[in-house]
């Protein structure tokens, strides 16, 4: 499948959601069922690469580490809309990445900072998204009822 102009613009409107909510739900395969929790990305890359700090321990590390991709989903109340991204993640351990991606009220979290042990990042890489958006009058056919989706290569 060929990434075509309304692929691109579909990834140019989920960056922009991304960009304007930084809170959403990361879900991941668990051992039984998908975990879903409340996370903050701490950056969103120029290609879509999305960032989130967390533990090496955490429960989202774990099922990474046997199941890396996910799905991330993020709100926009005020438009209404919403982003649903699907990607591949990977564990990043680099001190140079950590440091370079910590946000000050992480502390609160990871008292020894991005050079404790006890923080890593997670880099997904989407390959596609959904995206509902009333704002920007992306609402496919029956109205409301599918978002527009979008696969890159």
């Amino acid at each position: 499948m060929s990434e075509g102009p309304h692929t691109a613009a579909l990834f140019e409107v989920a960056a922009a959601l991304l960009r304007a909510n930084t809170y959403g739900f990361l879900i991941t395969i668990g051992d039984e069922i998908p975990n879903a929790r409340l996370v903050q990305h701490v950056g969103l890359d120029d290609d879509g690469t999305i960032w989130i700090g967390t533990s090496p321990k955490s429960r989202k590390a774990a099922d990474i580490a046997v199941h890396p991709r996910v799905t991330y989903a993020v709100q926009d109340r005020d438009t209404p809309a919403y982003v649903s991204v699907h990607a591949t993640t990977e564990i990043v351990d680099d001190l140079a990445t950590r440091k370079e991606r910590w946000i000050n009220g992480f502390e609160k979290f990871f008292p020894a900072g991005p050079d404790g042990d006890d923080f890593v990042l997670l880099r997904l890489r989407p390959h596609a998204v959904e995206v509902m958006d009333f704002a920007r009058q992306i609402h496919p056919d029956p109205f409301g009822l599918l978002p527009a989706r979008a696969v890159r290569d």
